[in-house]
Formats: structure tokens, sequence, C-alpha cells
């Protein structure tokens, strides 16, 4: 019995103005047959799940090629054809196949095509025919179409944000089309898709509504005759028409069962609207909140890592105590949501930094992604005195560059590995060569030659930078650097930036999402099974 495994997995930023084209996958993952297994056999990816269902079901499990950068701009008509071509022609000649997986994200914009899952879908398809089981698993940040979950015979989405459960998903998933290959089980779909669009600031889904919204699907699970159900959140920066969020249930050969289920759970979900486009604060707020709240440091070893399962996370981590102070030693976490590395932001946005400096604010710690800057201390030197002008560099949209003056600390190659629980299930990072710059305010930046996430500190204290030692911490993102921070937080707050993920959503020119859609348009009436 062989599986197939092939996908491309690329949260598009329809708004960012840097293009995903085919030299940004090589620069990042473009893994063909062993490199996939070397990679993720011991993470905890989607493919991980893959690979682990395989063992214990006995399938064969055959890794054909695998592409993804981090999320970025509009993936380019060249980059499509030529990684396609390649995948596609690994699938034709390799065959025959008793089921296809595919690790894809599910939020891709191409030039050619907007819904690129659902293309890339439908070329699988095609390609093995209608009697091939097809599964795909999908982040939680999925715009989901109808046309991928018609393309395949089972969709499962993640079910956490910050993202902990991937392996554990990808194995249901693989575990579901082993069982239709068997033939014990006829997979039938629905997905419902409401109009309505939650901020990104309100995805987290250890804190309410989302937590509830999670729990109810896992609830729908419980019906009989229900296969697996899923919540995608959705990606509000993907200018496309399927943006927004949706529900799939699968039944074993219950289409009516499905789509009852799959409703059941948006409309409970629609009634939590209004709670899932609140505002957060504002960036002078944030740090006098942050300077007024922050207890004392943290030791290293005071703090537990997340579990696999997220349950570390669903604590409410800005709950104060009676003197209005954070409920436990740590840096104040300032979460810069304009600059949402894993949203496709530039990583290099100064607006905190900037109001940071002008209001005096010490102990501040952040990366920027400034390989100018990172040039020049590589060229003055370990030990020496610097002035710079930092960030901003890659667009207009995230700040102006700060100077500062600081002394280089330390040099690294920016090249580590996390064995803990992060976003993603990643462990394997690149920053590129990287800098520890104090400077003369009293801030610290890890300045980075490569664009990465923030999401582990162990860069960090290769640097020799201790995180837990700050009053505040900006790590940018919203949700995903959860698992590396809130460990070690005081507290975490949501500060909302401007830039190309900010949590303002009218900042942004839309052209294709449908209409109406709340909370674009706040009166938006939804019609069940539409």
């Amino acid at each position: 019995m062989r599986f197939a495994i092939l996908g491309i997995s690329h949260e598009t930023n329809t708004f960012s103005r840097v293009p995903a084209d085919y030299h940004q996958f090589e620069m990042a993952d473009l893994l063909r047959g062993d490199e996939i297994v070397k990679q993720f056999e011991s993470a905890l990816y989607t493919t991980a799940g893959y690979l682990q269902a395989a063992r214990d079901f006995g399938f064969e499990a055959v890794p054909l090629m695998w592409a993804q950068t981090g999320p970025i701009g509009t993936i380019t008509k060249d980059a499509y054809d030529r990684i396609t071509a390649e995948m596609f022609q690994m699938l034709r000649v390799q065959g025959p196949w008793d089921a296809v997986l595919l690790p894809n994200h599910g939020a891709a914009v191409s030039e050619e095509f907007p819904d690129m899952d659902g293309e890339f879908t439908r070329a699988v398809r095609e390609i093995v025919g209608p009697n091939v089981p097809v599964g795909i698993t999908l982040d939680m940040h999925a715009n989901v179409s109808k046309a991928v979950v018609a393309n395949t015979d089972v969709c499962v989405v993640w079910r956490t944000n910050p993202h902990l459960d991937p392996k554990p998903r990808g194995y249901k998933c693989a575990e579901l089309i082993y069982r239709t290959v068997k033939g014990e089980i006829k997979p039938t779909q629905w997905i419902e898709m409401p109009p309505m669009v939650v901020n990104i600031v309100r995805q987290f889904t250890g804190e309410e509504p989302m937590k509830t919204i999670v729990a109810d699907s896992i609830e729908a699970l419980k019906r009989p005759g229900v296969l697996d159900t899923s919540t995608a959140e959705g990606y509000p920066y993907s200018d496309v028409a399927e943006m927004g969020m949706s529900w799939i249930a699968i039944t074993d050969n219950n289409p009516a069962l499905a789509k009852e289920t799959a409703i059941w759970m948006a409309e409970r979900a629609w009634k939590h609207r209004e709670a899932l486009n609140t505002p957060v604060s504002s960036i002078k707020d944030a740090l006098e909140t942050a300077q007024k709240r922050y207890r004392g440091p943290r030791r290293l070893g005071d703090w537990v890592e997340v579990p696999m399962d997220g349950t570390a996370l669903a604590a409410p981590a800005a709950a104060e105590t009676a003197d209005g102070k954070a409920p436990s030693t740590g840096p104040i976490v300032l979460m810069d949501v304009g600059d949402n590395i894993g949203g496709g932001s530039s990583a290099d946005s100064t607006f905190i930094l900037a109001a940071a400096q002008k209001m005096g604010v010490k102990s501040l710690l952040q990366s920027l992604y400034d390989p100018e800057s990172v040039e020049a201390c590589v060229a003055a030197g370990v030990g020496a005195k610097v002035t710079l002008k930092v960030g901003a560099k890659t667009d207009n949209m995230h700040g102006k560059p700060v100077q500062v003056t600081g002394k280089v600390r330390a040099i690294i190659d920016g090249d580590w590995e996390d064995f803990g629980a992060t976003h993603g299930g990643y462990r394997f990072y690149d920053a590129g060569v990287s800098v520890r710059l104090d400077t003369t305010d009293g801030h610290t930046l890890f300045l980075n030659s490569r664009r990465t996430g923030n999401t582990s500190r162990y860069g960090m204290y290769a640097a020799g930078i201790i995180p837990e030692h700050y009053q505040i911490v900006v790590a940018k993102g919203v949700v995903s650097p959860r698992p590396a921070y809130q460990p070690i937080a005081g507290e975490v707050i949501l500060v909302n930036t401007p830039g190309v993920t900010t949590a303002d959503l009218s900042y942004f020119t839309y052209n294709r999402r449908r209409k109406p859609l709340y909370p674009f348009e706040p009166d938006t009436k939804y019609v069940p099974g539409s």
C-alpha cells in the first residue's frame, strides 16, 4: 500500500510587497524525497504525523516533494509553474498510488490562481483519478475553499492556535485515508462558510471566544457517524473570495449529517462575531502598562515548558492582582501585531522601538531583520561601539529606521534547533548571521540577516541573551510566539501597531473578498447552508 506525500505550504499575504518567487522557496524549503523525511521525521509538523501513521498502520509513505516559504507576498506564476511541474511529474511517473497525502497550508495565492490550494488539489485529483483517496491537512489559518473540499476525500484542519497539534492532526488525516483505502469507511464532507472574519488578535484558542468555538467542534465530534470536525479561523490578509472562517464536518457516508454538523458549529460561532473583532492596546498604552506591571526578573529554570497539547497556554495571561500589577515575575511580552512575521510581515518594524526611545523606556529586548546592520556589526567586530540606523528597510509600512548607539556583544551563525513545543511544530531555525547589540539607552537588539519568526527563544540564548531578565520583550507576532514566550512572561499584551498585518483591517483595500462580510459590513446576515 503506497501513499504519496507532496505539497506547497504557503500563507500568502497579498498586501506584502515581497513576492514569493522561486528563489524564496529555494532559500526556505524546497525538499525532495529523503530530504523530507530528514526534516520532519523527528519534528511535530503535519508530515511527521503522516510518517508516524505509516509506521503504525503499515503503509509505505513515499515523500515526493514539498515546497514552503515563510509568509510573504503572492506566489509568482513562474514559481508555481516550476514547482508544480516537478511535483506533478513525480506523482505521474512514480505511481500507481493507493492514496495521496497533502501537507498544504490552505491560504496560498498565486498570480494565476487566487485559490491556489483549490487549483493544486484539482490537478492532483486529475492525475490520480476519482478512485484514489486524497487527504489534505491544513493550517488553522487556511481560507478553505469549497474546491479544496470537493477535490479531496478528507480535509482536516489543525485545532490549536498557536499551532501545537500539526502532527496529531496530520496523523488523523492519514488514519482516515488509510481506513478509506481499506474500505472501512466512506468519508463524506461538508464545508460551511458563514460571511464572517475573525480578527487576528482574537484567534488565540486559549482565550474566549475561540476557546468555546473549538470546544464546540470537539463536542460535535461525539455525534455517532461523525469522523472528524474542523474549525478554520481563516487568514484576513489574503484578499480572496474564500477569506474568512469555515467549518468542516466529515461523516461516514452520511451527507445530511455532515451538513447538519457543520452548520451547527458555524451557527454557534456566528453568535460570537462581535467578540471576535474587538480592539487591543495602542503602543503608548502598552508600554505604559508594561512599566507599571513589571514585577521583577524570572530566573532560568523558573518556567515550565508548554506541553504538546498546549494546555499551559489556556490560562489567562493578563489577569491583574489587587495592586494592579502583573500576576507573576518575568518580562512583559508585547505582541507586535502589525509586524506579525508569521502573518507575512517584514520583521523589521520600528514603531515600538521608536516609542520606547521617546518615552525613555529601559530594559527592552526585540529582534529586527536588518542584514545591512548585521554586516556593519560584523565588520566592526565583537566589543566594538557602533552607531547605526536599524530596521524599517523592507518597505515604508513599518516605521522609519531608528538611530541607536551600542556595543556589539556577540555574533552567531543564527542556525539552531528547538526541541520544545513550537508554533507549527518546527524544530530547525535559521536567522542567518545574527548579532547581539546592547544600546546605550538600555535596550538589547537581536539583529538577524534572514527573516525568521519569533517562535523560539534559543537563538537568543545562543547569543548570550537571557529574555527572562528583561522588563519588556517585543515579540513580532500575535499568537505564534506564545509557546516560546508565555511560559516565561509575567504578562502578554497585544499591541495594535501599523503594518502589513495590522489589526485594523480598514487599512487595507480588498478587491476580491465576499460582500457582505462581517465586520466590514456590520449588518451582514448569515443564511445557513448557502
